[in-house]
């Protein structure tokens, strides 16, 4: 196991008087404006207390072999599934997101992705050792070491999760460590309090301490990083990003972060119009486009610029708002695509669909804004540049395949980018050239879903990994266990350094080094005529 943080850098942050009672977080749905309730926050300095009890459990959790851990957080799966009709009507009510979304994105997503970290995780978290195929013999036998590499834990991993997928991206966050072998402390989003009050009832079945929830603003988060924990795994916008880094930068703790991004699709001139209308405009709109990968840029070739905009419009018409697509979940973001709307007409824009004043009417604090297409746009629009997170898309033409991957990749910075094709080959080249951190071929936004396999973005769309193989390591310290070849003989390279040792260590070098084949037979030679004079004359 790593070696655990005891210490914490002293820092004044606010906190609640003891005389007052402790700060409340309302749980809101955005759908009516109305509070369902209300729910207390922690305070800053529970926050310290919560990551050293997780500290001395997380010893326990970790001494458990993969296969235990795994057996218990079936029991874990298990229990989402037999809670899903209340997690679906808490997580509805609380973002605004239609019933199916919550059943089919947070729910199934999130058994998804136990079920398959249970597949996972004993292959990927065993120990790997070096055998003759794994390593070359010559420099084991010169280094004088057998070698293993075992994925030890952190200790302690802090997860602040978003409310866009207040379940998903919580266990995104969090469950590849916990099958690590990490005890964990989540700081879900205040924004749905009601979903993190939840996550405890969730990991019931797992040992007391082993997954802890804190309540709070951005307060507590500050509070998790300074605690500090081990590691941090962080979902969420760049600006929060890069403040969890500089915090985390002051205890050296290595963070992950998924940040999100303004994500691309091009639609080549041989694409199925039909499959890719229907495609794009459901990953552009699922959950409200309140989703790190929804699709926020189209480019399509001009060859079927037409024909793809009066489909795509009539589908567009069809959709319902309320019943297909919800709500926003946070009053910032009602008026962020509101003003990114209003910028990119005032410069130019037109509208494909919705739009100011189209679909629902907001009041007594509702957040609707009707999903809107916008076509000739421009790069020196707002929306172009920067994530709407929103029900908001551009359409944009391109004239041949170099242009559409010099837009995709310079207008914007792509979490996930997808090309659409009916020629595979085509759209794999294409796809290569694409800066992202997940490509697709013929769909979108679903990415995410394949925990069987990494994500993360590129850039100022994150680093680090979540899902797969790549994910669960992320939040272990690989850690090389090498033991000697030659059990106690002693290494040509401890001292004395006499002439014997040089001239096998020049021989090593020749033989290791040489473009002569003749050079390198003489350095076998030299090895093999001085190795025992080295070893005998050792302290």
């Amino acid at each position: 196991m790593a070696e655990p943080k005891t210490t914490r850098k002293k820092t004044t942050r606010r906190t609640t008087k003891k005389n007052d009672g402790p700060v409340m977080l309302k749980s809101f749905n955005p759908r009516t404006g109305k509070v369902i309730r209300e729910i207390p926050a922690h305070s800053p300095a529970e926050v310290a207390d919560v990551v050293a009890n997780a500290r001395k459990v997380a010893p326990e959790w970790a001494a458990i072999p993969v296969e235990g851990r795994v057996r218990m957080m079936r029991q874990v799966r298990h229990n989402i599934y037999r809670l899903q009709d209340r997690l679906v009507d808490v997580i509805s009510a609380e973002t605004g997101k239609t019933p199916f979304e919550s059943l089919s994105l947070d729910v199934m997503g999130s058994l998804i992705m136990f079920y398959s970290f249970e597949k996972i995780a004993p292959k990927a978290l065993r120990p790997k050792r070096f055998g003759p195929f794994d390593a070359p013999f010559l420099p084991k036998a010169l280094v004088g070491l057998n070698s293993r590499v075992e994925y030890r834990p952190f200790g302690v991993v802090g997860c602040i999760t978003p409310w866009n997928y207040p379940l998903w991206n919580t266990f995104a966050a969090s469950v590849p460590a916990l099958f690590a072998g990490n005890a964990i402390v989540i700081k879900p989003s205040e924004v749905t309090p009601g979903v993190g009050e939840m996550l405890k009832e969730i990991f019931e079945p797992l040992p007391s301490g082993v997954v802890s929830v804190v309540q709070g603003g951005g307060d507590i988060g500050a509070a998790l990083v300074d605690a500090p924990c081990d590691k941090i795994s962080f979902i969420g916008s760049p600006t929060t990003g890069r403040k969890i880094c500089a915090a985390a930068a002051e205890h050296l703790t290595p963070v992950v972060m998924e940040l999100g991004g303004v994500d691309s699709a091009i639609v080549l001139d041989d694409a199925d119009l039909d499959y890719v209308t229907s495609g794009t405009l459901w990953s552009a709109f699922f959950n409200c486009g309140q989703t790190c990968s929804s699709l926020e840029r189209i480019y399509v070739s001009d060859k079927i610029a037409d024909e793809f905009r009066d489909a795509f419009a009539a589908k567009l018409a069809q959709v319902n708002q309320g019943d297909e697509i919800g709500s926003l979940t946070f009053k910032p973001q009602l008026s962020l695509v509101e003003r990114q709307v209003n910028d990119a007409l005032d410069k130019g824009a037109s509208l494909l669909g919705g739009g100011p004043g189209a679909g629902k009417d907001n009041k007594d604090g509702s957040l609707w804004f009707a999903p809107t297409a916008l076509e000739n746009v421009s790069e020196d629009m707002d929306v172009v540049r920067n994530e709407s997170f929103g029900p908001l898309v551009t359409i944009s033409r391109f004239s041949d395949d170099d242009d559409a991957v010099h837009r995709a990749n310079g207008e914007a910075v792509n979490l996930t980018a997808s090309v659409w094709s009916g020629d595979k080959k085509r759209a794999e080249y294409v796809g290569s050239r694409l800066r992202a951190g997940v490509v697709s071929i013929n769909n979108h936004g679903v990415n995410a879903g394949a925990a069987w396999a990494p994500w993360g973005g590129v850039g100022e769309s994150g680093f680090g990994r979540l899902n797969g193989e790549e994910g669960l390591r992320e939040f272990t310290v690989p850690t090389h266990v090498a033991r000697s070849m030659m059990g106690q003989v002693k290494q040509p390279f401890w001292y004395p350094y006499d002439e014997p040792s040089e001239t096998m260590i020049r021989g090593v070098n020749k033989l290791l080094g040489s473009p002569d084949l003749g050079e390198r037979f003489k350095g076998f030679f030299e090895i093999a005529q001085n190795m025992s004079k080295a070893l005998k004359n050792k302290l």
